[in-house]
């Protein structure tokens, strides 16, 4: 017995034991929404130092909204210091201490979604970084999506991603920016590699946005909220509501904002990301946005969300809730032991006291057993004793090309695809000396990994093959089917890289060498391997400089040369390359496909660049769907030809890159180059170039290509000084945030603008110096940045060419002395000085604004946009055949936002009828400050309307066909309005607006019109001209997702009009109308979507002309009845309709989205002295296909109790009449 209880007390002290010994290895702090001081402190901050005290294994996460409302503000605003004490309080919380503090982006650090909010997310940023705290780090950096993986110890991996990133509409990081990730394709990429590569870890996904929530922005609730919905602003605010208090709980709950799970471009980020972690087994969200404490749980994984930083907002319980709590202040805490448990914990603040009180605490997941790997079934198809294996890059562009497709997207380079190479075979382990793999990439189209050889050095290896959901531009993309995309790809040359290597070392020019190889089916490649195996790739050093030092990002370089005016561009050598690439056709030429090599001179660095990523080059595709989209809405795929053609658009992508990195060099040295360019690249050069290709890639096409290249050289010479021309038109000059010296004076006939380094009195550093045409150049903008710069406009300065002075911060000075048009920009609450002569035209453009100093490269030039034709058919039973054309231009100008013109022209002719209208649109953007100028114009010869006479229930004689009942006339209308927008959405016009009104007895001879008595009517009053001024005031709310084909938004448009006669035979008019159309979907991309539309309508007046009524009728949807088939003073209509996408057309010809649509219209019209309660009903539905999603095909039938009606339309409506 004594031996029992001797082994009880061990066993018994082995579970103590091993209960004790069960420590915390690792405590993961989560603050969400901390961004505002209240009452003064930051009790949550407080608490959590002086309560949990925080140590080396403690990691303190804010979740994002670390400063209400608009992230941290401009150094010159008011609110800038206070937001920077929040700021503070927060970083604070791990002040001499050892734990390390992440600082995560949410929406409010992005100025809550505006425009402006990357350039405050940027601003906060940095602010962070000046701090210098070692142990507090701003992540994801510059305003990249992430993702952005943290180890937390051994065992436990933080990934971070900027979930606002994915909801920002307006200005964001993309291709241009120097993201690790650019595009959600990347990103997935990314955070499908980390997950990959932790499974066995507990894996913290960390963002500000949750994944599931029930709180507000959940969509929850509750019954309170439908009867006081007051409450949600201010607890107490008791004012009962029924039915009315309903309208914004549904809405928001169906429609949702921009920040609510229910929003589509939410929901699609929350179920892309979930499909990629709903396999891995260790998975928490950390979140925060919604003001309370939170976790939940469903099938997969559990569900923090602490955002009760500084608010507290209402939270409901639900069967997937296990704690919830919207009243308190406070934080959740992930405490992970030595034996893998993970328990949760939520504490309460109490504001006055800032004391945490332990609210809830759950163990909720063990991950100390492995979870079970997949079996690896993939068989060796490459015999392992090969050196070199025979096959084709892509096969199955040629094997599936029938003869419509060829004929629609192109012969291309099918043939160089599917012939067999033979390659040598990819030994991950031999190559080189052997590789190991660092990570995982990607660029526009490409999977890559990043090696590193045996003396450290990196090589880049990627696929040939493209991913096709990348192929395209991205208003292609989803609706065009992924098989047709993929096919484009054939388009694109796949050895390019080989033949183009050799022209850059004729050009002395740095680049990579690259070599292609078939990489096996490796165990060696670990979870890489289903991505490589079997796949022809090609392998490349990646940093290719001069002297193999590490190079420099476009965007790092750019940084650089503002923060110091010591750092320069050899331009001569960017220009070359640049050569290189028209030459080539390459037109994928953005800020990422360059790196830059660094030469120090002892007074400052040069950089030089070195030209990567060759996918496009020798693009080319004789498919009539590339030759029509390159003619004016994608120039720059015209392709390789034997000529350069539009070598202006070639250069679109690259736009930005060229106007920054080639801005100093003058036409006498651009076309010196240009010509040292052709004298280095003779004929034997670039046949020598071409014999790079696999021979049996060379006997395909090899002496094709070399045809090409010299007629391309030799038209080389003329094509550059045109691009040259091009750029000069309108010049950037760049400052740095050290000080200058601009001096702008004339020389001869030209100017020239020098840009000088000012260290205290020395001036003798040139950053810059170019001399300028002014028969080419008609602008120049002048950047200072920071500093105290100068701004010194010579006496002699003269010239048509215009001046834009733009200061930055600091305190600047501006003498403007000479004979030419300038505009200064600079804060008037600086001490900038001003000085400028008599003669001067200087207009001063001085603003409290702080964005009056801002640069924005990737915005600084737009193409100006032009489509013709814009085609619309269609077909009615009362206007019969139609026919239609139109043009549209847009002209965009220096920070005119989103443009700063729009006109647009249609004609419309109903072939049947002989009738035509011409309509005109004009939007003219801030004509005057923060006002715009709206023109519209129409005319109708004849209109074709209809009249039945007046009243809700006019009769139609069985006797009489419908011809009898048109009514012909003529008609001119106009409005010239002013137009202020009171948010991005929503604008207020009003301006003078006139119409006019002819008629003639000969063309109203066998219509109703012929004789106006039998209808109460007076013939001398219809067939005489009425003209009419007056006015219109209205509002606007335009927040439309899509101009053509609209799946989710509202447009409600209320115009009052008041009208006076212009002669003896008008009556004044006074009218009110309003229409709203609704469009909700609830997923992305949408499959149903739901359009709502009401409308109604008063005349005022005490007249009533039958052509200014009020009527109704397939004109204005009550579809199913003839157009304008009831007249009266006022009317009312609603409509609901369902749409439903079916399927996506994977046609060669028109692929898009094709689908149903049904609908039920309701309608009347009121008449002075009628007594009439009836409403009309009609029904219907039909089909619609929305081809590349640029042109829309419906047809409907709709069913009323007087007939059934059809409509076909080709073009921008689904319901088209005259």
């Amino acid at each position: 017995m004594k031996y029992l209880f001797a082994f009880y007390l061990l066993l018994a002290g082995h579970a103590i034991f091993a209960q004790t010994d069960d420590s915390v290895t690792a405590r993961i702090i989560l603050i969400g929404d901390g961004g505002a001081l209240v009452n003064g402190k930051h009790p949550v901050a407080s608490a959590v130092k002086h309560y949990l005290h925080p140590d080396k294994k403690t990691t303190i996460v804010y979740l994002g909204d670390n400063l209400y409302q608009f992230g941290l503000p401009d150094e010159g605003n008011r609110n800038y210091v206070l937001s920077r004490t929040v700021l503070d309080s927060q970083m604070a919380v791990a002040a001499n201490t050892p734990a390390h503090v992440y600082l995560i982006p949410g929406n409010h650090d992005w100025a809550n979604g505006r425009t402006y909010g990357w350039e405050t997310l940027l601003r906060q940023e940095a602010y962070v970084n000046l701090m210098k705290e070692k142990n507090v780090e701003f992540i994801p950096k510059e305003g990249c999506p992430g993702p952005v993986e943290v180890p937390i110890g051994n065992d436990i991996v933080m990934i971070v991603f900027d979930s606002q990133w994915f909801l920002q509409q307006n200005d964001k990081p993309g291709v241009e920016w120097d993201c690790p990730c650019k595009t959600i394709s990347e990103f997935m990429l990314q955070l499908s590699e980390l997950l990959r590569k932790n499974y066995n870890k507990l894996v913290i996904m960390a963002c500000h946005h949750p994944f599931m929530s029930n709180g507000i922005h959940g969509g929850y609730f509750g019954l309170k909220q439908h009867i006081f919905p007051f409450t949600d602003m201010k607890k107490n605010l008791y004012i009962p509501l029924p039915v009315l208090g309903s309208i914004y709980p549904i809405s928001r709950s169906v429609f949702g904002s921009p920040q609510d799970i229910s929003y589509p471009a939410y929901t699609n980020m929350v179920n892309t990301i979930r499909s990629e972690t709903r396999l891995h087994p260790n998975i928490i969200y950390a979140t925060g946005h919604d003001h309370s404490l939170q976790l939940l749980k469903d099938t997969s994984h559990f569900y923090i969300v602490s955002g009760s930083g500084c608010h507290t907002s209402r939270v409901e319980k639900s069967k997937n809730s296990l704690y919830v709590n919207g009243d308190s202040l406070g934080f959740a805490v992930l405490e992970v032991s030595k034996n893998k448990n993970v328990r949760v914990k939520f504490y309460t603040v109490d504001i006055d006291s800032a004391s945490a009180k332990e609210a809830f605490s759950k163990n909720i997941l063990n991950f100390s057993k492995p979870p079970a790997l997949a079996q690896d079934t993939a068989k060796l198809k490459i015999p392992a004793y090969k050196e070199y294996y025979e096959t084709a890059a892509g096969a199955h562009y040629k094997k599936n090309a029938s003869a419509l497709k060829r004929l629609v997207l192109g012969n291309n380079y099918r043939n160089i695809w599917a012939q067999p190479v033979n390659f040598k075979v990819f030994r991950l382990k031999e190559e080189h000396g052997g590789f190991k793999i660092k990570s995982m990439g990607g660029g526009k189209q490409t999977k890559s990994l990043t090696l590193e050889d045996k003396n450290g050095k990196e090589w880049s290896l990627r696929t040939i093959d493209k991913d096709p959901e990348l192929a395209l531009p991205e208003n292609l993309r989803n609706t065009v089917a992924s098989e047709i995309v993929q096919d484009m790809i054939s388009a694109a040359h796949p050895y390019a890289p080989l033949p183009v290597a050799s022209l850059a070392t004729s050009l002395h020019i740095p680049h990579a060498t690259p070599k292609f190889y078939l990489v096996p089916d490796d165990l060696a490649f670990g979870i890489y391997r289903p991505m490589f195996a079997n796949k022809v790739c090609m392998l490349e050093e990646k940093d290719a400089s001069w002297d193999g030092t590490d190079t420099k990002s476009s965007v790092t370089v750019f940084n650089n040369m503002i923060e110091d005016n010591d750092k320069r561009i050899e331009q001569t050598e960017v220009l070359k390359a640049r050569l290189l690439d028209i030459l080539i056709a390459d037109w994928d030429r953005h800020m990422d496909q360059w790196k830059w090599g660094v030469q120090d001179t002892g007074r400052g660095k040069i950089y030089y660049p070195i030209p990567k990523d060759r996918d496009q080059a020798f693009f080319k595709s004789d498919g009539l769907l590339l030759a029509y989209v390159s003619r004016k809405r994608l120039p720059f795929l015209k392709g390789f030809k034997h000529n350069i053609p539009d070598v202006d658009h070639l250069s679109a992508i690259s736009k930005d890159f060229d106007r920054l990195f080639l801005n100093e060099i003058d036409k006498k040295e651009w076309d010196s180059v240009t010509t040292v360019f052709r004298q280095q690249l003779p004929d034997t050069a670039i046949i020598r170039a071409v014999k790079q290709m696999p021979p049996e890639i060379f006997a395909i096409n090899g002496k094709q290509t070399i045809s090409r290249l010299i007629s391309r050289r030799n038209e080389l010479q003329k094509q550059s000084i045109k691009y040259y021309d091009f750029l000069s038109k309108r010049v950037t000059i760049l400052g740095s945030n050290k000080t200058e010296y601009f001096k702008v004076f004339n020389e001869g006939k030209s100017i020239r603008v020098q840009v000088l380094a000012r260290e205290e009195k020395d001036t003798s550093f040139v950053k810059y110096d170019r001399l300028f045409d002014p028969k080419i150049t008609k602008e120049i903008r002048l950047y200072g940045f920071r500093g105290n710069d100068k701004f010194d406009i010579k006496a002699n300065t003269s010239s048509h060419t215009f001046l834009r002075i733009i200061g930055g911060k600091g305190d600047d000075t501006f003498n403007i002395n000479g004979n030419i048009k300038n505009y200064v920009y600079d804060l008037s609450s600086e001490k900038n000085f001003l000085e400028k002569s008599a003669h001067t035209k200087t207009i001063n453009r001085l603003s409290q604004n702080t964005q009056v100093n801002d640069y924005d490269f990737t915005g600084e030039y737009q193409y100006n946009i032009f489509h013709f034709p814009r085609i619309n058919i269609g077909w009615n039973a009362d206007d019969g055949f139609m026919l239609g054309f139109g043009l549209w231009y847009r002209h965009n100008a220096w920070r005119k936002s989103p443009f700063a013109s729009e006109q647009r022209f249609s004609a419309l002719f109903s072939v049947s009828q002989r009738a035509f209208q011409f309509m005109y649109h004009g939007l003219f953007v801030d004509v005057f400050p923060k006002t715009d100028i709206v023109v519209n114009a129409a005319m109708k010869d004849p209109a074709l309307n209809n009249f039945f006479g007046f009243g809700n229930e006019t009769k139609v004689n069985n006797d009489s066909t419908i011809k009898y009942y048109r009514a012909r006339f003529k008609n001119i209308e106009s409005d010239f309005l002013f137009r202020r927008k009171i948010v991005s959405v929503l604008s207020v016009f009003a301006g003078p607006s006139y119409y006019r009104y002819w008629n003639k007895p000969a063309t109203n001879k066998d219509y109703i019109l012929g004789k106006p008595s039998l209808i109460g009517l007076d013939s001398n009053n219809i067939y005489s001209v009425k003209e009419y001024l007056g006015g219109k005031l209205g509002i606007q709310l335009n927040n439309l997702n899509n101009e053509l084909f609209p799946t989710r938004g509202i447009y409600w448009l209320t115009t009052f009009t008041q009208l006076q006669p212009l002669n003896k035979n008008s009556s004044s008019l006074t009218k009110l109308e309003s229409d709203m159309t609704v469009y909700a979907s609830l997923s992305f991309p949408a499959k149903w979507v739901t359009v709502l539309r009401l409308g109604a309508g008063k005349i005022y007046s005490d007249s009533l002309e039958y052509f200014q009524a009020m009527t109704l009728g397939a004109n204005n949807y009550l579809r199913g009845f003839r157009k304008n088939r009831f007249t009266g003073n006022s009317l009312a209509y609603a409509s609901l309709e369902f749409r439903i996408k079916l399927f996506d057309s994977k046609s060669y010809v028109f692929p898009g989205q094709v689908g149903l649509v049904a609908f039920n219209d309701i309608g009347r019209v009121w008449l002075k002295g009628e007594n009439s309660n009836k409403w009309h009903y009609a029904y219907g539905g039909g089909f619609y296909y929305v081809p590349y999603n640029m042109v829309l095909v419906s047809a409907t039938v709709a069913l009323s109790r007087e007939e059934s009606l059809v409509n076909f339309t080709l073009g921008t409506k689904l319901n088209l009449t005259f």
